[in-house]
């Protein structure tokens, strides 16, 4: 495809100079003016190749069309030859600032206007060839990261429902509702999202919460090592047998431990900590190890309180469900142990809206109605 040269200069013999030397190998475009030659870029900033601009013309000069060029962002797109007579330095110097790639002094010779109009020409057929080059491999990039995205998304869902699914294996050998593990995770997040907004916790980010959240599904995967004989007793355990039950913390962190190819480092410590610690307590009055305050990681301060307030709303195999209201201020007043004061902040703030999520989840109607203490 032909080259296209814009010549823009007055003096008609210095242009027709000009086109003798360039027009065998390039298509020439020829403008007298400043104003035509804004004209000219405008309709065919797409087809030429190079401007050779003359510095100085009777309508104005080379800079009222370099502004326009670069007002345009035509001059990115087409490499600008300034001529000048001119002998200082600072004219040279502003025309370059102001995106020129090189200038050609007067008198004209020959040979400079076509080595460097042939220059100008290759390095930015070079640079649009490039740029050309580097837009397709980003497209194809963009499209490889979508699919790359789309199939994260499902493995993160799949590795979710599995959570979920483990979750739920674990309710229903503990005769528990089918909805537990769906209603934890939704307080958990309503919890979590309260936290961030009201104590600004530069630890806990939406994409933390999300990892939270999935992993509450795990907190109570170590009952499955716990004998039927005691995970479904009616009755008061002994002593020996709560001690057993209790054990499920740790079986359950050192089951997830165990996992490897499944879940990420991330994951599987959250899982962990929620596991080991979501029946600790901030006076230390909790098990397994009985940590104090904030050494309780946060993740496993929030499915703990949660998973306090499911089990007072819920019927179990020992216990009729307690009304929402009460099981409120049953862990307000610390019926159920001593959590956090910003986590029972939290758990305040957020009580209609876990009430809600209750109410839509439960298939324990009788946890708003019966109070088993009545």
């Amino acid at each position: 495809m032909e080259k296209t040269v814009l010549i823009v200069d007055d003096d008609e013999m210095e242009r027709q100079m000009i086109c003798d030397v360039l027009s065998d190998e390039y298509n020439i475009i020829e403008s007298d003016s400043g104003n035509n030659a804004i004209k000219i870029i405008d309709d065919m900033h797409n087809t030429i190749s190079v401007i050779i601009l003359d510095y100085m013309m009777t309508d104005g000069n080379g800079l009222d069309v370099l502004e326009h060029m670069n007002k345009t962002n035509a001059i990115n797109k087409i490499p600008v030859l300034m001529l000048t007579g001119e002998r200082h330095n600072d004219v040279e110097k502003k025309c370059l600032e102001m995106g020129a790639v090189d200038y050609i002094k007067k008198p004209v010779e020959a040979v400079l206007v076509e080595v460097r109009t042939r220059n100008a020409c290759n390095i930015f057929t070079y640079k649009k060839d490039l740029e050309a080059k580097v837009a397709k491999q980003m497209d194809t990039l963009q499209k490889q990261n979508r699919l790359l995205m789309i199939q994260s998304e499902r493995i993160k869902k799949s590795k979710e429902k599995m959570g979920d699914v483990l979750g739920t294996i674990v309710e229903y050998r503990n005769v528990e509702t089918g909805d537990h593990v769906l209603r934890v995770k939704e307080f958990t997040r309503i919890m979590a999202n309260c936290y961030l907004k009201t104590y600004k916790d530069r630890g806990l980010t939406p994409e933390r919460i999300d990892t939270i959240v999935s992993a509450a599904a795990l907190h109570d995967i170590g009952k499955i090592a716990i004998p039927d004989s005691i995970l479904l007793k009616p009755g008061r355990l002994t002593e020996e047998e709560y001690e057993l039950m209790k054990s499920h913390t740790i079986r359950g962190a050192e089951m997830l431990e165990n996992v490897d190819g499944v879940w990420s480092d991330d994951f599987k410590r959250c899982c962990a900590n929620i596991c080991k610690y979501h029946h600790e307590r901030y006076d230390g009055d909790g098990y397994p190890y009985g940590l104090e305050g904030d050494s309780i990681p946060l993740e496993a301060q929030l499915v703990s309180i949660v998973d306090v307030y499911d089990a007072l709303i819920s019927e179990r195999i020992y216990k009729r469900a307690y009304p929402m209201d009460k099981s409120f201020h049953m862990i307000i007043n610390g019926d159920c142990g001593v959590f956090s004061p910003k986590i029972q902040e939290c758990f305040r703030l957020c009580r209609e809206k876990l009430e809600d999520v209750a109410t839509r989840l439960s298939t324990d109607t009788a946890a708003e109605t019966v109070d088993p203490d009545a």
